[in-house]
């Protein structure tokens, strides 16, 4: 039988068309789309059949939405789409339509990668045996911010969403204080991912240079002019050129450290974190170095308590997608 799955974002749609049989899948066909160029993901599933000439109705479809999953719709949060089970049905030929919240599927992708998908920036110091199914908080960074978290139940992985990302900004310093009073004065609600983001770190970037002592290069303007702003100051933070888009990346990554922390600590006990989402994977070199570690720890009394954890840092980009894919094939056939 042939399923199909999807990982819905706000900057990218990536579909994925597989064939099932005993037990095991072959991919058949894969493809990412700018989400910004359509109206809606019915458009976008019309394309990617259209163009892969499949013309039988797959038996079943999951599809991962960066957004809160309620009755069967979802809204995603970056994107004016709306998404119906009902209406993909529809579309599909099929009644077996789900949709789940991308950390959902994250934290199901998660459960299958391979060694070489992650890398391992805290090996827990946790003592006695290990379980065969670890329960688990799974987070991460990109157009926003998400985080699920996953339990062993009833013979299969059980995982919960969340929209920690809308939770306020907690500041953990004079620096970060400053910080969110300079957003306050232009937000009632200032979140976790307006500044745990692509759009965070330019936000980041933006308060530095206007309440620092950082000047703004030339040439950093240019390159913002000419490219995505978020790419243009952790590359540049990375290469150690410029102090500004240094300050900005330091911070970022204290920033999510803290957070990180502050997520586990809402489903403790877990034995492991996976830091997923579009960013990380680009600042590995940063987050696997002492200041991410430094944020996380920093927990008081329970710091000795996040020692314990093994903390994973997935970089294979399309765990939601392969997530998805892994949803479908277990609980919608």
């Amino acid at each position: 039988m042939q399923i199909l799955a999807g990982d819905i974002g706000g900057t990218h749609t990536r579909l994925i068309c597989a064939d099932v049989s005993n037990g095991g899948h072959h991919i058949l066909v894969e493809k990412s789309y700018s989400s910004a160029d359509y109206g809606g993901l019915v458009q976008v599933i019309d394309v990617f059949l259209s163009e892969h000439n499949i013309m039988h109705p797959v038996d079943a479809a999951c599809f991962a939405i960066a957004g809160p999953v309620e009755s069967g719709a979802a809204k995603v949060t970056n994107l004016p789409w709306i998404i119906t089970e009902k209406d993909l049905s529809v579309q599909l030929h099929t009644p077996r339509v789900k949709l789940i919240n991308d950390f959902v599927a994250a934290a199901y992708g998660a459960s299958d990668l391979q060694e070489s998908d992650m890398l391992v920036l805290q090996q827990g110091s946790g003592v006695g045996k290990k379980s065969a199914h670890p329960e688990a908080v799974i987070i991460g960074a990109g157009t926003g911010f998400g985080a699920s978290h996953r339990v062993w139940l009833n013979d299969h992985y059980q995982v919960f969403s969340s929209e920690a990302g809308h939770a306020g900004f907690a500041p953990e310093n004079a620096e970060q204080n400053r910080l969110l009073g300079w957003l306050q004065k232009k937000y009632s609600h200032v979140s976790l991912e307006m500044l745990l983001s692509g759009k965070g770190l330019i936000t980041i970037y933006q308060f530095l240079h206007e309440v620092g002592d950082f000047s703004e290069a030339l040439t950093i303007q240019q390159a913002m002019r000419e490219t995505d702003p978020a790419q243009v100051i952790a590359e540049h933070a990375l290469l150690e050129d410029d102090d500004l888009c240094q300050k900005a990346l330091d911070i970022f990554v204290d920033i999510y450290g803290a957070a990180a922390s502050n997520v586990v600590l809402h489903y403790y006990p877990v034995t492991e974190l996976y830091i997923a989402g579009g960013i990380a994977p680009k600042i590995k070199d940063r987050m696997s170095a002492p200041r991410f570690l430094k944020a996380f720890l920093n927990k008081g009394l329970m710091s000795v308590n996040m020692k314990k954890l093994t903390i994973k840092l997935v970089t294979q980009d399309k765990v939601g997608l392969y997530g998805a894919l892994a949803y479908v094939r277990a609980f919608c056939i």
